[in-house]
């Protein structure tokens, strides 16, 4: 096993998924700011990198699918999702009509969960990944799926003319998944890494 290369897959990889936490953090503020729409591309780049990063691996042994074809095929879609996402929205944006929007809302949300799930339970399913914490991205998977559909027993529930006193959570409840599966996953990635000792070097005795 080449720890060296887990090691630096791994922390490279969560530096990237925590820098996007970062801005994920930042973003109410970016809101009408110069500049904002090339930080939000700079972060879907680095986003993207770091799940091709942790799928490939410095080599076999650091990717958190083994280079296993399904698992590398979910998260390289999963990361280029990322960027067609950006790219869809700013296409939409000026002259979109409803029904546009409505497609993009059922495609933006099936495919990067399909595809996470793949590649959650390929993760999973990495024998060479230290328990329980190879099991952590679909732990976070649990937690989107709780968030999503908290607000959507508030919507059944609730009167139309009430939903809007919803916002704040429905807001927080979104910034806890997402910050989940990048600041959370990120830091973890970091702190495994850390503990990928380098190889030990065999010492023969001279003559």
């Amino acid at each position: 096993m080449s720890r060296r290369s887990r090691q630096r897959t791994w922390t490279y990889g969560g530096v990237g998924l925590i820098l996007c936490g970062v801005v994920e953090t930042v973003q109410p503020g970016l809101n009408a700011s110069v500049g904002s729409d090339a930080v939000r591309a700079g972060s879907a780049v680095v986003f993207a990198a770091s799940i091709l990063l942790f799928a490939f691996g410095l080599s076999r042994d650091a990717s958190v699918v083994g280079r296993r074809p399904l698992g590398v095929a979910a998260l390289t879609l999963l990361a280029l999702w990322a960027l067609a996402a950006f790219a869809i929205t700013r296409a939409l944006e000026p002259t979109a009509d409803d029904a546009a929007w409505n497609v993009y809302g059922y495609v933006s949300l099936l495919v990067p969960a399909a595809a996470a799930l793949v590649a959650a339970a390929q993760i999973g399913r990495n024998e060479d990944l230290p328990r329980p914490w190879r099991w952590a991205p679909m732990w976070v998977l649990g937690l989107y799926a709780v968030t999503w559909a908290i607000p959507q027993i508030i919507f059944v529930t609730e009167r139309p003319e009430n939903i809007q006193g919803f916002a704040d959570l429905f807001r927080m409840l979104g910034s806890l998944a997402s910050l989940a599966g990048t600041l959370g996953l990120g830091i973890l990635a970091i702190v495994l890494a850390a503990k990928q000792r380098p190889e030990s070097v065999a010492v023969y005795p001279a003559g």
